[in-house]
């Protein structure tokens, strides 16, 4: 698959750095993210993805038709996962602290990506994102419980991840926000935050967040 990306990679910074990987929300597009870690970290090293799916006509980008049944969006994202794990095998990339970060549609993508790819990721950055995986979001799910323990057979350590949301936020399901944060309980060290009065957006108070769970 071919991937456009925006991407600002300082020579001169440690080889051992942070590399965010980023993905942007329903509608949007690469320059979304951009945005957000420039209030975040302004001198931060990235590759922010750009969807695949053009909207012919409203514009923008999208990562899935979130219409679809929650097995094909899983699939699709997982297939996505696959490929941008692919680009991100070179010797550039080796030493780097690789950390997903996404928006709704992306914050799932990111999701994906550590979920499956545990060894190639040690933290997280998840801004309201959506959950299809309906197998996970039953914490009785012989499935479930199976498919979360992946990163901890893999890994050493739990990778940590940060999980936001808006009190107010509407777009994403109550069920959904409830799964998403039991799976990554199960498999990472999870720092969850509501925040009162925010819409499916970001606020101020979570980008400061952001920057204490990044150390910054």
């Amino acid at each position: 698959m071919r991937f456009t990306t925006t991407t600002s990679i300082d020579p001169s910074h440690r080889a051992d750095g942070d590399l965010y990987v980023m993905f942007h929300g329903y509608g949007n597009d690469e320059f979304e993210m951009v945005r957000i870690l420039r209030a975040i970290d302004p001198d931060a090293d990235y590759m922010s993805f750009r969807g695949p799916i053009h909207r012919e006509y409203l514009g923008g980008n999208a990562w899935y038709d979130d219409t679809s049944a929650d097995s094909l969006i899983q699939e699709r994202c997982s297939a996505l996962g696959d490929d941008i794990v692919d680009m991100l095998d070179s010797t550039l990339m080796h030493n780097k602290r690789i950390i997903p970060v996404g928006f709704s549609q992306g914050g799932y993508l990111a999701y994906r990506l550590l979920a499956e790819h545990p060894d190639v990721f040690d933290a997280a950055v998840l801004m309201s994102p959506a959950f299809h995986d309906t197998a996970l979001a039953d914490a009785d799910s012989e499935a479930g419980i199976e498919e979360s323990l992946v990163a901890e057979e893999v890994t050493d350590t739990k990778p940590r991840v940060f999980l936001g949301y808006g009190e107010l936020d509407l777009r994403i399901p109550a069920a959904q926000q409830q799964g998403i944060a039991a799976s990554l309980s199960r498999f990472a060290d999870l720092d969850a935050h509501v925040y009162p009065g925010m819409r499916h957006e970001v606020c101020p108070q979570e980008l400061d967040d952001i920057k204490h769970f990044l150390g910054l």
